[in-house]
């Protein structure tokens, strides 16, 4: 998947800089899948990244803020994505970032949507095929992310652009789970209250538009796994914390409630 297949970015989308480096980034994929994609149906926590339907990373969700950040300060351009199978940890493929914006929360808190000009999914890959550096980076346990140097990106890059594309597949996958869930619960993402997956349609809800000034500053995790929103004061429940309000569908207002049972 190329720049082609990505809408083009207009502000407040800036170019990065790629400075070579990258991050290796760990994510849940779905039990139910036949690809490795992310865990779509995940009870209470229904994921939306790595979001290659659109080729976006942190656009819809909260998820890993200081990677997202060190990205865009350091100019570290590629991320590849990783996820455990039977108790194998595989590399399954990459985006090339080639823009990035604020978030709804703003760039102060971290808070930067990725958009890649170029994305590839494979075949899983077990690291203990690939030569060195490259297998003892991936080897060594991490949880959910680290930074890797321009050797391991450009070899990586390399064993995954040699390998056939399965990009399209791992897309009809994601599909296939939000039409899954959509016919046993109503919605496509439940803990969302969406009925229907991502696309650049829904982009400029996630983006600033001035609402970012008043986002509340809340933590990623809650420690009763509910949240109230600071717009319609409704308590949804979710183990991660949403951009969106399922209730009301303002962006940047939940914060974890303590009060909950």
């Amino acid at each position: 998947m190329t720049a082609s297949d990505v809408r083009p970015p207009n502000p407040p989308w800036t170019s990065l800089t790629d400075n070579g480096g990258g991050y290796l980034s760990v994510y849940l994929n779905d039990p139910l899948a036949r690809w490795p994609v992310r865990e779509v149906t995940k009870p209470a926590d229904n994921k939306s990244d790595p979001n290659i339907e659109t080729s976006t990373y942190g656009l819809f969700s909260t998820c890993e803020p200081s990677m997202r950040k060190a990205i865009v300060s350091n100019g570290a351009a590629t991320i590849f994505f990783m996820t455990s199978r039977h108790r194998v940890r595989w590399l399954t493929g990459y985006y090339h970032i080639g823009w990035s914006a604020p978030g709804v929360r703003g760039a102060s808190r971290g808070d930067y949507a990725l958009a890649a000009d170029a994305i590839k999914f494979v075949d899983p890959i077990d690291p203990k095929t690939l030569a060195k550096p490259a297998r003892a980076a991936l080897l060594v346990r991490f949880r959910t992310q680290k930074p890797i140097g321009p050797d391991i990106v450009q070899q990586l890059r390399s064993e995954i652009d040699g390998k056939t594309d399965r990009t399209e597949d791992y897309l009809a996958e994601v599909k296939r789970l939000e039409q899954f869930s959509l016919e046993h619960s109503g919605f496509a993402y439940p803990s969302w209250g969406r009925a229907d997956g991502f696309s650049w349609d829904d982009a400029p809800t996630y983006l600033p538009s001035g609402a970012e000034a008043g986002a509340v500053d809340a933590p990623n995790s809650s420690p009763t796994g509910r949240w109230r929103c600071a717009r319609c004061d409704r308590v949804v429940a979710n183990k991660a914390l949403l951009k969106r309000c399922p209730a009301c569908g303002d962006t940047g207002t939940l914060s974890p409630d303590l009060d909950a049972d």
